[in-house]
Parts: C-alpha cells; sequence; structure tokens
C-alpha cells in the first residue's frame, strides 16, 4: 500500500502512514479482512471434506469387517454341518501329562497334510501331518505364576484352519475348564512314606519340573535340582526311632504341593551304623559289609562271616566279609558292647541268588516222584521246571501251579515266583528254574513246594 499524502511505501495493515502522520485509506484493512475470511472458508470447506472422507472410510471399515465375520459366519456354519453329518472329524480334547510331568490338555485336529490350524488365543500355529494337528497346552498355562485367587479357568479357543492355497475356515470353538494343577511330585526313593532302615542317612531321590523350588525338611535345594528335575539329597537318620521329613515343592502357576515321610532308625544306645551304600542282594555268596560304631565299644558278628575279615579302625570304621549258606534271604547280625550302656544290634537280611548262568548250571533234570518224595532230603537242591501254568494261587505273593508232564498227566509243583517275569494267569507254559522249600497242598493232595528265581516264557 502507498500512502496518498507522502507517497510512502506502507504495510496493508497500518491505518496512519507514520511518516506524514495522514490517515490511510480502509481498503487495505479491509481487503485484508476479506482475505482473512477467504482462508477460513477454504479451511471449514476442506475439514468438511475430510470429515466425509473420514466417515466413508469408517463406514467401508464397518461393512468389510461385516462381510468378514459374515463369510466366516457362513463358513463356521456350514463345517458345524459337515461335522454333524460326519463328513468331516471333530477336533478331539483330552487330560494329558506332558513330557516335563505337568498336567495339561491336548486338541487333536484333522484335516488335510498341509494344512495350518491357527489358534489366535495362543498365537501359534500348526500343521497338519499325517492328517492330524496336536496342540498341547500345559494347564497352568492358563494361570498366573501367583495364580491369585483363581482355582479354576474357563477356556474358549477359537481355532482357523488355513489350506495350502490361503483358504480359511474358521472352525467350531474348543471350550474347556481347567483347574489350577498342583505342583508336579514324584518320590523316586523311598517307594513307602515310612522307612525304615539301619544307615544314619538316606539318599532321597525326587523328579519335580526344572525351575521349581524345593524345600526338604526347611532346607531350600533348589540348586541341586538337574535340567531333567532329577534331585538326589542325603538326609541325616538319627537313632531315636521316627525323623520327619517334609517336602514343600512350589512349581509357577501351580499349587504348593507338601508331601511328608517318615525315617524310623530303632533308638541305640551306643553308636552303630551301617554304611548307606550297603547293599541287600547278593549274586555271589558273599558280600562285604561296612559301617561305623563308637569307637570305645567292642564290635561282634553274630552270623556266618569269613574269619579274620572283621577289622575296625580307630575311629571307628568297621567292616567284614559276611557270608550266605543258603539260597533267598539270608541274616546278618552284628553286636556293639560298651559298659554301662544296652548293647546296640543291627539285624538285615541280603537276598542271595546266583546269576542265572550259575544258577542254571546246577539245576537237576526234573525227576517229579523223587521230588515228589524226597523233598526234604533235597531240600534247596535246583530243578528245571518246564510245563504249563494251571492255576495261579496268588498274585502278591506270585504263587502258580505248574504241571510238569508230558502230557497232562496232573504232576503238579506249586512254586512261588520270585522271579523278575510276573505270572498273571493260567494257561502259558514256562521254564521256571526253582529250589525246592517245603510242601503245600493243592487240590486236597500234598505237593512239593518250590521257590522259582529266574523264569521264561515259552512260545
Amino acid at each position: 500500500m502507498t500512502c496518498p499524502a507522502c507517497g510512502t511505501k506502507l504495510q496493508n495493515s497500518l491505518t496512519v502512514c507514520p511518516e506524514c502522520g495522514a490517515e490511510l485509506p480502509r481498503a487495505a484493512a479491509a481487503e485484508t479482512e476479506e482475505t482473512r475470511g477467504e482462508w477460513e472458508a477454504t479451511i471449514t470447506v476442506l475439514m468438511r471434506i475430510l470429515v466425509h472422507v473420514l466417515v466413508w472410510v469408517l463406514s467401508l471399515s464397518v461393512l468389510g469387517f461385516g462381510l468378514y465375520k459374515v463369510h466366516y459366519w457362513r463358513q463356521s456354519n456350514a463345517t458345524h454341518k459337515l461335522y454333524e453329518n460326519g463328513t468331516v472329524q471333530l477336533p478331539e480334547l483330552e487330560a494329558v501329562q506332558l513330557s516335563d510331568g505337568r498336567n495339561g490338555h491336548a486338541i487333536t485336529f484333522f484335516g488335510n497334510d498341509g494344512d495350518i490350524i491357527y489358534i489366535e488365543e495362543l498365537e501359534e500355529r500348526f500343521m497338519v501331518v499325517g492328517g492330524r494337528a496336536v496342540v498341547e497346552v500345559a494347564d497352568a498355562e492358563w494361570f498366573g505364576p501367583s495364580g491369585g485367587n483363581l482355582s479354576t479357568a474357563e477356556i474358549m479357543l477359537t481355532p482357523i484352519q488355513i489350506s495350502e492355497s490361503g483358504g480359511k475356515q474358521l472352525l467350531p470353538i474348543v471350550s474347556f475348564t481347567v483347574e489350577m494343577p498342583k505342583s508336579p511330585l514324584q518320590v523316586i526313593s523311598p517307594a513307602e512314606d515310612y522307612v525304615v532302615t539301619l544307615s544314619s542317612s538316606y539318599e532321597l531321590q525326587l523328579k519335580v519340573v526344572y525351575g521349581s523350588t524345593v524345600l526338604v525338611g526347611g532346607e531350600d535345594v533348589t540348586s541341586m535340582v538337574d535340567r531333567q528335575g532329577n534331585l538326589s539329597v542325603n538326609i541325616a537318620v538319627y537313632a531315636h526311632g521316627d525323623n520327619p521329613v517334609s517336602i514343600l515343592v512350589q512349581t509357577p502357576n501351580h499349587i504348593e504341593v507338601r508331601k511328608d515321610l517318615v525315617f524310623y532308625r530303632q533308638p541305640m544306645e551306643i553308636d552303630l551304623d551301617l554304611a548307606a551304600s550297603t547293599e541287600f542282594t547278593s549274586i555271589l555268596n558273599s558280600m562285604t559289609v561296612r559301617g561305623s560304631v563308637d569307637p570305645e565299644a567292642s564290635l561282634s558278628v553274630e552270623t556266618p562271616y569269613e574269619a579274620g575279615t572283621l577289622k575296625v579302625s580307630s575311629n571307628g570304621d568297621f567292616s567284614f566279609r559276611a557270608t550266605f549258606d543258603h539260597l533267598g534271604y539270608n541274616t546278618v547280625t552284628i553286636r556293639a558292647k560298651k559298659a554301662g550302656r544296652q548293647d546296640s544290634v543291627i539285624s538285615f537280611q541280603v537276598y542271595y541268588v546266583p546269576t542265572i548262568n550259575e544258577y542254571s548250571r546246577s539245576a537237576w533234570k526234573m525227576d517229579y516222584q523223587q521230588v515228589l518224595y524226597c523233598w526234604d532230603i533235597w531240600d534247596g537242591r535246583i530243578f528245571l521246571c518246564r510245563g504249563d501254568i494251571v492255576a495261579v494261587l496268588s498274585d502278591e505273593p506270585n504263587v502258580v501251579v505248574i504241571d510238569v508232564s508230558d502230557a497232562g498227566n496232573g504232576q503238579y509243583l506249586v512254586i512261588e515266583n520270585m522271579s523278575d517275569v510276573h505270572i498273571g494267569e493260567p494257561g502259558g507254559r514256562y521254564t521256571i528254574y526253582a529250589d525246592i522249600s517245603g510242601q503245600a497242598e493243592y487240590e486236597g493232595k500234598t505237593v512239593t513246594r518250590l521257590i522259582g528265581r529266574y523264569a521264561e516264557k515259552l512260545d
């Protein structure tokens, strides 16, 4: 803009000339206001266009999502009809134990090899191989680390089947209820909750899920658990009767589990212990026995042992060579004496059976009449018993009746089967190596009784 009085060029927004003080025409200000109005009108139009575009985009999105859902609804409805008429096999759900010992559920989907089963809740894909895809999930995965106050969870899975060509099929919802599982704990040794032991220590063997917190007798032994979840720990057993031991296991996302065991050791006034490594079976007719005794006490062995093998060191460690004079269970007894104290006595049994090669070499060929009438003379003698099992008198102990005749003539023997081949029902034909141990009754008749040490089922 130019001042009409002095000709000075000025900004359009001025109303008075700063050079001469003349009042400037208002046309420039009006022009400025008009320009501003035009910009505001343009912006308003643009905003309206943008709103319309957004509305259209949102509408198209809602429409597309609706069509998407309608498409899957139609497919799901068609799939349900295929399931109902048996054309397509429904997914199978079952409770399982996973390889790491945790409880879980397995869902088996059926389809064509190469198809993919996608489960949105798991965010995982599973390929169909051999006509099926198996999905395994631990029950604990549905709960938080602490579990909160939840004891059960209602699970709903929405699987989608994707074919090799890219086609998608919404499968029926899989729903089930899971309970918060208990922390897995398997006590491998001991086999019973109440244990009688002669040793001052016992090797406790457990199996848990790796990552669990484990306390034994109040002591945290978590660091001793290996990658496979195995745990071996020695616990002290004192000679004062019952020794209670509690095991606590807390696995993440599981309920804490407690197991109580009791180890009994006979009260003694004189310290007398067997070594924890003491064996209670032997394939030899002698065995070295080790332990410890009060150094001020005198030690004696009251059952057969090799002369000159009993040795006691200055700190009380002892050893001797026990001998076994018959097959089966042999008793070993040791006694500690000390002035002014009651004797301490340890007595235990060792099951002695030679290897099958040695045992079978000593077996006599079956002579039924001699076995029947000379059983008392031949007590402990080993015989080869081959025949058909005609009866099972008891399952535990496993006592059977065998007919050792060639033509089913009823030459019966009663055998207590102590081999590692369990005989649960009559009808099979077996070879049993057994030694005579007395008499028994069968069908109103007295027959010879034997102990079967090794058995083999014949074809």
